[in-house]
C-alpha cells in the first residue's frame, strides 16, 4: 500500500523511486496501453501516494518523456557500436540491422513509441521528436549515410532522403512482426535482410 512506503530522502533512495515509477509506466503500458497510463494509476502500481509521482515527473508527458528517451539512448549506443569499423556502406548496413534487432528484442517499447493510437499519447509522443536523444541517433545515422554517398558507395542523392528510406522499409518488416504476430510472416531476419540488400542495391551508383 502507498501509505508504507518512506519518502526517499537520500539522492540513491530518490533514483530508485524514479526508476520505480518508470518500469511501472513500462509494466502499465504492456498490460492496458495508454489509456491506463494514469499518474494516479503508476503511483499506486509503485506503492506511493498519488502525490508522490509529481516529485519526480510534473506530468504524463514528462514521465513518458522518459520512458521514451531511455529507449533512444539504449538505441543510440548500440549504433555506436555497430559503426565501429567497416567501409561506409557497411556501417549503413550495420545501422539498418541494428534498428531492426533493438526493437525485435523489446516489442512492447516498439509498440509504446510507434504503435499506440490514443489522441493524448499521440500528441505527447509527437513533441517527444524533438528531443536531443531523437536528434542524436536521427543525426548520427544521416552522418554514416552521408559518407557512403560522399566515397561512392550511394547514390548522389540527399542523406536525409535516403536515410528515411531505409528507415521506412526496415521498419515496415519490424511493424509487421511486432503489430500482427498472429499473421505467419516469412522469418523476421531473413526478412530484414531481403529488404536491407534490396534497398541498397537500388541506391547504388548507377554504373
Amino acid at each position: 500500500m502507498a501509505r508504507n512506503r518512506v519518502r526517499a530522502r537520500s539522492p540513491e533512495d530518490q533514483e530508485i523511486v524514479r526508476r520505480r515509477f518508470i518500469d511501472c509506466a513500462r509494466k502499465v503500458f504492456s498490460e492496458t496501453g495508454a489509456h491506463g497510463l494514469t499518474m494516479r494509476r503508476l503511483a499506486a502500481e509503485a506503492g506511493y501516494s498519488p502525490g508522490t509521482i509529481y516529485l519526480y515527473f510534473p506530468s504524463r508527458r514528462d514521465l513518458l518523456r522518459e520512458v521514451w528517451k531511455e529507449d533512444m539512448v539504449a538505441l543510440r549506443e548500440r549504433f555506436a557500436a555497430a559503426v565501429e569499423a567497416g567501409t561506409p556502406l557497411e556501417r549503413v548496413r550495420a545501422l539498418c540491422h541494428c534498428w531492426a534487432d533493438f526493437w525485435f528484442d523489446q516489442p512492447d517499447h516498439f509498440k509504446a513509441m510507434f504503435l499506440e493510437v490514443e489522441r493524448q499519447y499521440v500528441s505527447e509522443r509527437a513533441a517527444f521528436a524533438e528531443d536531443e536523444s531523437v536528434q542524436d541517433l536521427h543525426t548520427l545515422f544521416v552522418t554514416h549515410t552521408a559518407a557512403a554517398v560522399e566515397v561512392g558507395e550511394l547514390a548522389a542523392m540527399n542523406p536525409v532522403v535516403l536515410t528515411h528510406s531505409l528507415l521506412a522499409a526496415i521498419h515496415g518488416v519490424v511493424a509487421l512482426h511486432i503489430g500482427n504476430a498472429g499473421f505467419p510472416w516469412a522469418d523476421r531476419k531473413v526478412m530484414v535482410e531481403t529488404v536491407v540488400n534490396a534497398m541498397l542495391r537500388g541506391l547504388a551508383p548507377a554504373a
